[in-house]
Order: C-alpha cells, then structure tokens, then sequence
C-alpha cells in the first residue's frame, strides 16, 4: 500500500538527524507520492530543512517548555497549552504513520496523542506503560543495552524500522546551497588559502568530555600534517573556542598556523567546508556523519562509550581507530576518573593513519592495524558494505578478532533471518561455548508447552480458575529463568533482553490471545536460540541439554 503523510520524529542532535536522511531517501523510493514531515528540535531546523526527502520540518521548541516548567507552578498551565498546540497542528496533518526514532518517554507520550494509526518506535499504552513497536525498534533498543554485541548500525536499524532495508543506500545525505559554498571560498580566501591547498579537518570537541581525544594530541597531528603541506581546519561550536586556543599554542612553531573556524559557520557552511576538505580527523560527533553525508574521508577516533559498529561513520572507505579496551564500551552515563582509553590512541598512530589515508594506501592501512593490534588494544577497522548489503566494519590487519565480533555476527544473521527472511549462512569456527543457548532453546520449549496448556484452559466452556493462575505461575517462574541465562551467560544477553521487550509489548484483551502470544514469543526465542547455535558451530545442542539441566 503507498502512503501519503509520514511522520519521522527525531528530537536528538545533528548526528542521528544526518543518519535519518537513508531512511528518508528508502520512504520516497517505496512511497513517491508521500510528504514526509520531519518532527526535530527546534534548534536543529537548520540541518533538517537541508536532509533531501524532507517535504515539512515541525519546529518542536523544548528550550521553551523546559523553562516553562522550570519557572515553577504558575507556567504550568502555558506549557500545558504549548503541548496542545503542538498535538493539534501534528494531528491535522492526519498522518498514516509515524516513526519515533527518539527513545524519550517525552516522545513517547507526543506519539500516543497523535491518533496514527500505525506508530513505529516508542509510544505509550493507554494505562501509562512504554510501548516499543515493531521488532526492530525493539531489538535497537535491545542493542542500546548490550552495545558490545550490537550487530546493526544506527541507519541500518531505523531503515528497518521504516521497513525499507531492502533499498540500497550509499551514506546519509545533505544538500549544500551554492550561497553556502561561496561564503566558504571566500573566507577560505580571506585567510590566505589557495584554491588548491589540501586541507585537513579536524574536530576538537565533543558531547562529552570522555569522548574528547586531548588537544594536545590533536595537535601533534596537526603539527605532522601541516608539515606535509596540508592546511590544518579547526572545527567545532563557539564552546570548543578554548580548545582551539589550546592547539594553537602548541602549533606555534607548525610550517603553517591551523585556520580557526570553530563557532565560525552555519550548519550549512560547515557541510560546504567538509565537502572542499580531503579529510577529517574526529571523534565519534555530529560532523562525523556531515562528513560522510558530503562523502569527505573520515578517520575516526572512538573510545569510551563510541563504537564504531552502531555509530561509526556510514559509507564506503572511511577508517575507524578503536580503543578496545576491557571496558569498552562504557555506558553513556559513567563517570570515568581516569579515562585511560584515549591515551592509547597515540598521535603518532593517528598521524601515519592520516598520512596513509590520505595516499589512498590501503596496504600501509593494513600494515599499522597489524602493529597496533599487536602491540595493545587499538583496532583498526575500514567502513563498508558487507554481502548482506548492510553496513558493517572490517578489521584490518593480521590482528586476530575477539569473541566479541565472532558473536556480532552470529547475531546479525540471526536477526536477518528473523526480521527480513535472510538465509542463514554457513557456521563458522568459534571459540564460543553454545551452552546458554542451548539452555535458552530448551526453555523456550517448555514455554510454548506451558502456553499451549494455558491456551487449552482458556478454551474449556467453563475454564477452571486454579488452572489457569497455576499455568500463569509456572510461566513466570519459566521467564525469570530465561532472565537469569542472560544475566548469567552475557553472550546471551542480546536474545534474553529481546524476550523481555517482547513480552513487554505483549497485549491480548483476554487470556486466549494472551496465550497465543506466549507461544509466538517463546517460538521465536527458540528459533533464534537454536540459528545461534548453528551459527557458532560449536557447545551442545537443545536436545543435548536435559530438563535437570533447565531447572538447575
């Protein structure tokens, strides 16, 4: 069926804003006749009115409803006000669906007002609770939990929430006016650049500090960099001023001085300079995916709680130093006393990096990913496209890979199968011991099994009450099992966390259909049990382990 009024609602920053666009672009290509309404934050109208796609941009002010709640009882009513506004503008649109990419319980309930019929992502039941709709905004959100084994990349996930995965995409997309080009030409002239001089971005700051490389490393880069002739571009907001300063200073005696834009350009302007650069040197930020969005390379730092499987820059050919320490990644909330992770990303790696990036080398790529790898933690990874069509990261070097990727991947498949009906592809050789999914398919067997009873009981002409809350009991115990395998066995976790969110957004209006969907639930945790098992081509099969085994 072609639709005619989409809603996206994305209420984050620049970054997830950019990785919308393939999305956008996959909505138009299966529904030409739609008019799709961007629903962001106000202050990042800007970069949603330049994504290609977008037909409207809803201009959401939650400066103003913060401070309206903020000034204490009185301006209670007026922000109560604001938000009926809001609702009755979006809900005159008569949108046919609407997809919630922000995980807030703020969206949520802005969705549960609209009346579309057909909501993916984050919504709200009628009685208050979180509604995550659709199995792949469930399994991103499953994945945001246990980032370590995350198998998708954060465009591929919203592309399949949308349910458009099917349509090839190259990299987010963002349209730069002619206006915007030249006013960058000429301020690029102002300074003293040529028309023809190679230049090097690099962007100092973060959202947070734990995700900031030190300035001063930064520096020695620039300081190599410009001694090979490239022109040194600072980057970042008027708050990353300072850390500009900082760089400066420790440039003072570079073959050219770095050429200081930060709080300097629009949003547009910033798409026009990263389009004239031939590289740009970041963290895991918002001009990271600009740079991919204008197809400018990217070498890319990520350490802390940056992973470059879901948040790594998407397209073809881009380079990702990773800091694959034991704890990475950390959760988005920690407070690191002593984020040692970035210290090992040294500007001297980063700087022959960069050089060979920019020589288009990929065999001296290669050859510092081996040293690296060999000599600590640092991985090194090249962006891409893997055969499934999906984007995906490739180590490089002869650095062996960790569990970790081996069971990213068996995940990945097993979603695909699950979620779009991709085969299977063959097991490979693995470290890793199957045992918790064996356990997992054995206890989803019982589950259906008791679901079935449950099932026969609501049946009965005259259903006997003990019965069923004796059956309903058995099942609860039965899933706080289920729990425990993930908690237990973290190479699990993934499929236990999906469960939950399952049962979660279970719903039935009485206990037959809540029965029926038990036994959806519990089948498909089987099924994806038992395909990570073949996947993994190892530990012992469902059959092998026996009931003794479950109830211990």
């Amino acid at each position: 069926m072609s639709l005619r009024r989409i809603a996206i609602v994305n209420l984050t920053r620049l970054g997830d804003l950019l990785q919308t666009s393939p999305t956008i672009a996959g909505l138009h290509a299966m529904h030409p006749d739609a008019k799709v309404t961007l629903v962001a934050e106000k202050n990042f109208a800007e970069v949603s009115e330049s994504i290609p796609g977008v037909d409207q941009v809803y201009r959401l002010d939650l400066d103003r409803l913060g401070h309206l709640l903020l000034e204490g009882p009185t301006r209670i009513g007026d922000a109560y006000h604001y938000m009926r506004e809001v609702v009755r503008d979006l809900r005159a649109e008569d949108f046919e669906i609407a997809l919630n990419f922000s995980s807030s319980r703020m969206s949520a309930v802005l969705l549960s007002l609209l009346g579309v019929p057909d909501v993916r992502g984050w919504a709200m039941t009628a009685d208050g609770y979180r509604s995550i709709r659709t199995p792949w905004a469930r399994l991103f959100a499953a994945s945001c939990l246990h980032r370590r084994v995350a198998p998708f990349n954060l465009v591929d996930s919203y592309r399949g929430v949308a349910g458009c995965l099917e349509i090839a995409v190259d990299g987010p997309a963002f349209r730069i006016g002619e206006g915007a080009r030249q006013s960058i030409a000429s301020r690029l002239g102002e300074m003293g650049v040529r028309p023809d001089a190679s230049l090097v971005a690099l962007q100092l700051g973060a959202s947070r500090e734990i995700r900031q490389w030190p300035p001063e490393s930064f520096a020695r880069v620039a300081h190599e960099l410009a001694g090979d002739g490239h022109r040194i571009v600072l980057l970042g907001g008027a708050s990353e001023r300072a850390l500009a300063e900082r760089l400066a200073a420790a440039c003072a005696d570079a073959p050219s001085a770095p050429l200081d834009l930060c709080g300097r350009t629009s949003l547009q302007e910033l798409g026009a300079l990263l389009e004239r650069c031939r590289l740009l040197l970041t963290g895991d930020t918002g001009p990271m995916h600009m740079a991919a969005a204008t197809r400018t390379p990217v070498v890319g730092l990520f350490f802390g709680p940056a992973l470059p499987f879901d948040t790594g820059p998407y397209g073809d050919g881009h380079v990702v130093l990773h800091a694959g320490v034991s704890c990475a990644p950390c959760d988005h909330a920690v407070h690191c006393l002593d984020p040692f992770c970035r210290r090992t990303l040294t500007p001297e790696l980063v700087a022959e990096i960069a050089r060979a990036r920019l020589a288009d080398d990929t065999a001296r790529v290669a050859a510092l990913a081996t040293q690296a790898g060999r000599g600590g933690t640092v991985r090194v990874y090249r962006t891409g496209f893997a055969a499934d069509g999906l984007f995906d990261c490739t180590l490089l070097g002869d650095v062996a890979a960790r569990p970790e990727d081996e069971l990213r991947q068996a995940y990945r498949a097993t979603w695909l199968a699950r979620l779009a009906a991709r085969p299977l592809p063959p097991a490979r050789a693995s470290r890793i011991d199957g045992v918790s999914f064996a356990a997992l398919s054995g206890l989803a067997r019982l589950g259906e099994e008791l679901a079935g009873e449950l099932s026969r009981h609501a049946a009965r002409r005259a259903p006997r009450l003990d019965a069923v809350e004796r059956t309903a009991r058995e099942i609860e115990v039965l899933d706080r099992s289920i729990g425990e395998q993930g908690r237990v066995h973290p190479e699990a976790a993934l499929l236990t966390q999906m469960f939950a969110f399952e049962k979660e957004t279970m719903v039935g209006e009485n206990v037959a259909q809540l029965a029926r969907e038990y036994g959806r639930i519990y089948r498909d945790l089987q099924r994806s049990a038992d395909d990570m098992l073949a996947l993994l081509g190892g530990g012992r099969m469902a059959h092998e382990v026996n009931d003794g085994d479950l109830r211990q």
